[in-house]
């Protein structure tokens, strides 16, 4: 029969890329992490990994091991969370949170858990939308709330190992300093873009959006400033630095200060996505958690209401 740990250990160098990386994450020696996936190979009686210096990439076979690997430690922390779970929402809670990222769901649900329940220490982890899923998935934090952009009524695939909750739906905007001409419309088009200064997020998944809706339009982006997360966009924009857009609930720290307009013809909506382990959403803390995030979220009509999604 196969070793859990052992599955644990390709899972990790799987996910880490190399022998050395899995062996820091886990605490073991390199040659210790070494000799463990050799002998899961002896087990297996194939080959799981394809060793190419200092990289390592899983064959198909070691991919889908992977997967049951998986589904194995979803079982297994559903087990702990029943055998160990008292009732009890105490203990340390550490929680993924795009700080200037909108809305502000996390930090007010956290505020009410923590307010609920005195012994559970909330420890806050900046993440982002890329990395967020993964630090989860690693055992890194508990809970992490993430944007995905896509159409307004998603059909989101299932992610191993990871359980999910769509929180809230808000549409894009272009977001403008309340001075400019185009502040007192209620929409645009990206037509009326094309000679305006650009504050954009570059190397971000949402960037690269921004970036690809100018370039559907036949715009080259004049960039007036790059930088690494919306919250500092909008602040830009509040100066008179140039314009952007950004989801609808992304808190700006004046909204006299910007005018945010629909963009003709520009139906992508982002959906705030609140993710745990799969396995572990029962235990009393994550639990509690969850609930109040959730509670929180369904206080949120503006932007659902304005893009009438489907509810999740």
């Amino acid at each position: 029969m196969l070793d859990v740990k052992k599955l644990i250990m390709l899972r990790t160098v799987a996910a880490e890329g190399s022998i050395a990386a899995a062996g820091r994450a886990l605490s073991y020696t390199r040659s210790a992490v070494s000799q463990q996936l050799t002998a899961l190979e002896a087990d297996a009686g194939v080959p799981l990994v394809n060793r190419a210096g200092n990289k390592i990439t899983l064959t198909p076979t070691g991919q889908a091991l992977v997967e049951h690997a998986e589904r194995i430690l979803v079982e297994l922390r559903a087990a702990e969370t029943m055998l160990t779970g008292n009732g009890a929402v105490n203990g340390l809670l550490r929680v993924g949170v795009p700080f200037r990222e909108g809305p502000k769901i996390m930090s007010r649900a956290l505020s009410e858990a923590r307010r609920r329940f005195p012994d559970l220490e909330i420890r806050l982890v900046a993440v982002t939308d890329e990395d967020g899923p993964e630090q989860v998935r690693r055992d890194r934090i508990d809970l992490a709330i993430v944007s995905r952009y896509g159409a307004v009524h998603p059909r989101p695939a299932p992610t191993l190992g990871l359980r999910e909750w769509v929180l809230s739906h808000d549409p894009l905007r272009l977001c403008v300093p309340a001075g400019h001409p185009l502040a007192a419309k209620r929409n645009c088009s990206m037509q009326d873009l094309r000679d305006e200064p650009w504050v954009m997020c570059t190397g971000t998944e949402f960037g690269r959006l921004t970036t690809s809706l100018c370039t559907a339009a036949g715009i080259e982006p004049r960039l007036a400033a790059t930088v690494k997360d919306v919250g500092t966009a909008l602040g830009l924009v509040e100066i008179g630095w140039g314009i952007t857009i950004a989801p609808l609930l992304t808190p700006a720290a004046s909204e006299a200060a910007i005018a945010r307009l629909a963009i003709d013809g520009v139906e992508i909506v982002r959906h705030n996505i609140l993710i745990t382990r799969d396995g572990e959403q029962f235990s009393p803390p994550i639990a509690a958690a969850v609930a109040a995030v959730r509670a929180i979220s369904a206080d949120l009509p503006h932007a659902n209401a304005e893009t009438a999604p489907r509810a999740t």
